[in-house]
């Protein structure tokens, strides 16, 4: 493949071909008041790290991708991408969710407990984080740890669709958390002939590795981060095909695999479909990677 051909593939994987039918439509009023609460939520999250949980309400949504993107129709996959459909109605029980991605304070004191059966991630330079980073997410945590921590406050992983319910925040079909524009223009006009500076809503395509969670604006339900900083462990195993099975009523995955289900993008990403909603990735779950961290579930009180 030639270097042309290369970047053509690069931009088409980033271009939305079309929009199926979706399940309710917006109206620009609405997606101004979601914007709105979004940024009155960022100025009024807490300091220092806590852990923070959120209801999210019993009912049902509409799970999977309903936009095709134009390597869909062209069939310029490198794999299969057809995992993310097709569209399905889910209905969940109400549940709490972290507000936030398990910060390495958190972790750090639990990993300390006697018992706990867990050690500090390879790359702290001891038993703390490394200095100025408590309030970071923790990452380079397996799939096993992960859930070790989650019991140890009455949690668990969530489930892959309890994950994109809280995800989603309440509102249909959303391909972000803040709306259909990975990133948008500010309201103010740039100086003549300067460019729009675009405003970032999630912490992507860097080289320097995740920021301080709630750095940017919740989602509708209250949940930072659930589109950049890091990926997200979830407690389901992978199945290419398991959205045409998934039954309605709380699906919990399938009951073998090889994989673990990730969600969310990280920070190392720049495929902006890579932080969706919908986009669902995989890994080993004894896999401990600097681009995977997680938040627990609990049943709601």
């Amino acid at each position: 493949m030639t270097w042309r051909a290369t970047l053509l593939v690069a931009l088409l994987a980033t271009v939305p071909f079309q929009v199926l039918a979706r399940p309710v439509p917006w109206s620009v009023e609405r997606r101004a008041e979601l914007q709105l609460r979004q940024e009155a939520a960022l100025k009024s999250r807490p300091t220092e790290p806590v852990t923070t949980w959120v209801t999210v309400p019993a009912g049902e949504f509409w799970m999977g991708r309903t936009r095709l993107w134009l390597m869909d129709e062209i069939g310029w996959q490198l794999r299969e991408r057809a995992d993310d459909r097709p569209v399905h109605r889910v209905t969940l029980p109400a549940f709490a969710i972290g507000a936030y991605e398990v910060t390495n304070a958190e972790y750090a004191a639990f990993a300390a407990r006697p018992g706990s059966g867990v050690t500090p991630p390879f790359h702290w330079p001891g038993a703390a984080p490394p200095a100025g980073k408590d309030r970071h997410p923790v990452y380079n945590v397996s799939w096993v740890d992960a859930g070790k921590y989650c019991a140890s406050v009455s949690g668990r992983l969530p489930t892959e669709a309890e994950w994109e319910r809280a995800a989603r925040g309440g509102e249909a079909d959303l391909d972000y958390p803040w709306g259909d524009e990975f990133a948008e223009a500010p309201a103010a006009a740039p100086p003549p002939g300067a460019k729009p500076a675009l405003i970032r809503r999630a912490h992507s395509g860097s080289s320097t590795g995740p920021v301080a969670v709630g750095s940017f604006a919740p989602n509708g339900f209250g949940l930072y981060d659930t589109s950049g900083n890091l990926w997200e462990w979830t407690a389901d195993w992978y199945d290419l095909h398991y959205y045409s099975r998934s039954p309605v009523e709380s699906p919990t995955g399938p009951a073998a695999g090889l994989y673990r289900v990730i969600r969310g993008g990280s920070w190392a990403d720049t495929e902006s479909r890579l932080l969706t909603v919908y986009f669902r990735n995989f890994t080993a779950p004894d896999t401990a990677q600097p681009t995977i961290g997680f938040r627990c579930v609990r049943r709601a009180s």
